[in-house]
């Protein structure tokens, strides 16, 4: 068996070595360029304009691969030419062509960090914005050829980047408001509605921020019905839907938002009632009447209330002292 695998081996490397134009890829020394992974066949350009050309035409080509390496050759042979910058653009749309969306994100920043006043920022900083929309859908972004798990946490470092880019630009309040949606759907809710406070702070005035206020008492809703009910942010969901309808009495969605602070609102009388249960049941009576009266002070039009006064009507004889006999 050893001796069958030896032979594989060594006659693998004489092929490699009779037939080189087999070879997907040669390892080539250049002077001023040092070492590079070049395939068979593939051409190189003189000058900075050839070597752009013959990057576009492989691009043209849909032969990603060796797009790639050519406008890397060009940034590396000539990075101060004017062709470096249309090559760092070429690079990151190959990049993503081939199914490396990251990588071409990270390209894509370079072209906006080494060219600041490049024609191409808004396509760069729009590419950017779509990449992070697929990573927040679930993209499986390749890594050494190889189809790896969703990453939704880069879609947050995708849209933060693009935020810092252009905070002003059209696509700023947008990507921050992702930020928030991607939070939430890995259940990071307080983190979401931090994302969402920074967009009404940056952006009082943009559209989204009427959303983005909406989004809080939603993030705070959720973040309430966990495992335990949390009454803490059932008491921010429903600061969080006051504070909508005041600020935007005009909405579309003001219904909705009244009708989620009323559910809130029960949902808090419910569990204060259920708290006060607890503690009748261990016959800690002063404990159970306070929560008794949350719940009347919170919620005095709500049927909880109607139980709760009714609990401490029959649990105040119980605290009070017994009159002494004479």
């Amino acid at each position: 068996m050893k001796k069958s695998l030896l032979f594989l081996v060594l006659a693998t490397i004489a092929g490699c070595l009779l037939w080189p134009t087999a070879s997907p890829a040669a390892l080539i020394w250049r002077k001023a360029e040092g070492w590079s992974w070049e395939r068979a066949g593939t051409t190189t350009g003189n000058t900075p304009k050839e070597q752009l050309d013959v990057a576009h035409n492989l691009f043209q080509k849909k032969e990603y691969g060796d797009a790639v390496a050519a406008y890397r050759r060009l940034i590396r042979r000539w990075p101060a030419s004017f062709a470096a910058e249309d090559a760092r653009l070429g690079l990151a749309q190959s990049l993503a062509a081939a199914g490396y969306q990251f990588k071409a994100f990270k390209e894509y920043q370079n072209l906006i960090e080494k060219h600041p006043n490049s024609p191409h920022f808004d396509t760069a900083l729009q590419r950017q914005f779509e990449i992070g929309n697929l990573f927040m859908a679930g993209y499986r972004d390749k890594n050494f050829g190889v189809r790896l798990f969703p990453a939704r946490e880069k879609a947050i470092d995708i849209f933060q980047q693009v935020v810092k880019n252009g905070p002003y630009s059209r696509l700023g309040p947008d990507a921050q408001f992702r930020i928030g949606l991607t939070y939430e759907q890995q259940k990071e809710y307080v983190s979401a509605v931090r994302a969402y406070e920074k967009l009404m702070e940056r952006y009082p005035s943009h559209p989204m921020a009427e959303t983005a206020q909406l989004q809080i008492g939603m993030a705070y809703q959720k973040e309430a019905k966990r495992a335990e009910y949390d009454q803490n942010a059932a008491n921010q969901a429903a600061s969080a839907y006051t504070d909508f309808l005041v600020r935007f009495p005009g909405s579309q969605q003001v219904a909705h938002a009244d009708q989620q602070r009323t559910a809130l609102r029960l949902e808090q009388a419910r569990g204060a009632f259920r708290i006060g249960q607890f503690y009748e049941k261990n016959k800690q009576y002063k404990a159970a009447i306070i929560y008794y009266n949350d719940v009347i002070e919170q919620n005095p039009k709500t049927d909880w209330a109607v139980a709760a006064r009714g609990k401490i009507s029959a649990l105040t004889p119980r605290i009070q002292p017994a009159t002494a006999t004479p």
